[in-house]
């Protein structure tokens, strides 16, 4: 079993969605049209011995994570976090204190970025530590960006630096990149045609901006910001990044910096092709597909 197979099985279904739902599943976050408002969802699970390890990784960084994980994804649209809930599942020796810990850290990180924690469930089971968060938003008067609206001859542009963010530990650390996705998505002269959130790494994420907008990509890999101590496979495939990854026909030339993260251009979109939706092309002349070098849940 793949991750991306079963997605595409899950899409395959969208045409039958009800007229409501405005957003079906295939970005970042669904939406549904509740009277003259628009309400955007998203739910994500971290789980101990895949996004986390409980033996080794801080508490407060584990709860930290359930919560900003989600709100990457409120960013890849430009919406703004209304509030949240959680179902939790705990492991039945993980003790009343670390429990309560775990808590705090959650309510008091999604309430750092306005997104109060408001319910859930909790349960005690056998296995590893496992939290699943949904957080809901509204448009809040930008326009979400969807992640098929690439065009040929777009600049692809990525916020902050990339690779190592498990061994770094920036995975439990990242701050969810809300204020430049708002400042992106409001600005007329910023606003991208398309973003997704690096969850996945550029590997697995910008093939699938590809897919949605019908378009091909070439990455230039000396044009990527990779973090200390890392190389291209690191940028491209560890994941965990939680960066904003999105395409405009405006930035020219990039903005370098917005509230003092770096914007890099590190490629464009092409046309679609016989080849791979996404490649990566070195100076030495080589083309590698870049969806063979992304990071994806298999079995």
């Amino acid at each position: 079993m793949r991750e991306l197979s079963l997605l595409q099985h899950i899409y395959a279904a969208n045409a039958e969605m009800p007229a409501a739902v405005v957003i079906p599943p295939g970005d970042d976050m669904g939406a549904v049209r509740l009277s003259d408002a628009t309400l955007l969802v998203t739910v994500d699970q971290v789980a101990d011995g895949v996004h986390f390890d409980l033996a080794c990784d801080p508490l407060p960084g584990i709860g930290r994570k359930a919560i900003t994980r989600n709100l990457s994804d409120v960013a890849a649209m430009a919406a703004k976090p209304l509030a949240a809930v959680a179902a939790v599942s705990l492991p039945r020796d993980f003790g009343q204190d670390r429990a309560e810990q775990l808590f705090d850290v959650m309510r008091r990180t999604a309430a750092a970025y306005n997104c109060p924690l408001i319910g859930g469930d909790i349960s005690i089971w056998p296995g590893k530590l496992l939290l699943s968060v949904t957080v809901f938003a509204e448009p809040a008067g930008v326009l979400p960006v969807l992640r098929s609206g690439a065009k040929v001859g777009d600049g692809i542009y990525v916020s902050g630096q990339l690779g190592g963010s498990l061994h770094s530990g920036h995975h439990l650390s990242f701050e969810p990149r809300l204020g430049i996705a708002r400042t992106l998505g409001s600005t007329p002269a910023l606003r991208p045609n398309c973003m997704i959130d690096l969850s996945d790494g550029l590997g697995c994420d910008l093939p699938r901006i590809c897919q949605a907008s019908k378009v091909a990509a070439i990455i230039e890999a000396e044009k990527l910001p990779i973090r200390t101590n890392c190389d291209w496979k690191n940028a491209v495939g560890d994941g965990e990044d939680y960066e904003l990854l999105f395409t405009s026909d405006k930035l020219t030339p990039a903005p370098g910096s917005i509230d003092g993260v770096a914007i890099t251009r590190i490629g464009e979109i092409v046309p679609l092709s016989h080849g791979p939706v996404a490649t990566i092309r070195f100076q030495d002349g080589r083309v590698l597909d870049l969806s063979q070098h992304g990071w994806e849940h298999h079995s």
